[in-house]
């Protein structure tokens, strides 16, 4: 099964940026629920969390350039939030099939690696304060929507 991954800015009143990035079609621009994503060399590492779901980790690399260290800088300074999701592609037509994850990752900060002429945003989950209150954590399926900011404390 092979997957893509399309990756999309938002601001934290909702707005989405004009930043959007797909990693397994070079060369081409895919349409994904009605967005126009272009291919940049882009690895995912995410679902790194501690038992509960708090803590979470994760991170994003690409080519170091200008226009990559400059959004990604901006997306730190400006605290976005970072949509992935992921999507199996046939093989046998390269056609798009069924989304199997969808996440909202918090910029964190930026890290260059000189050696491999690369640069890395790191993810945190925007949810860390609002897990583990009484005892559970806090999920959209238990809760519906969730905030993306903010803390909560039992009285």
């Amino acid at each position: 099964m092979e997957l893509c991954n399309f990756l999309r800015f938002k601001e934290r009143g909702g707005a989405y940026t004009t930043w959007l990035a797909q990693n397994f079609f070079p060369g081409e621009t895919k349409t994904f629920q009605s967005a126009n994503y272009q291919f940049i060399p882009i690895a995912v590492s995410t679902n790194s969390s501690t038992q509960g779901g708090e803590r979470s980790e994760a991170a994003i690399s690409a080519p170091s350039n200008d226009i990559t260290h400059n959004v990604f800088c901006e997306a730190c300074k400006e605290d976005w939030l970072l949509e992935i999701k992921t999507v199996k592609v046939n093989l046998a037509n390269f056609s798009l099939g069924a989304l199997l994850t969808s996440e909202t990752w918090a910029c964190s900060q930026v890290q260059y690696d000189i050696s491999l002429d690369g640069v890395v945003l790191q993810l945190a989950s925007p949810l860390d304060s609002v897990t583990r209150i009484g005892g559970r954590v806090l999920s959209q399926k238990l809760v519906g929507a969730l905030p993306t900011s903010g803390t909560l404390s039992l009285q």
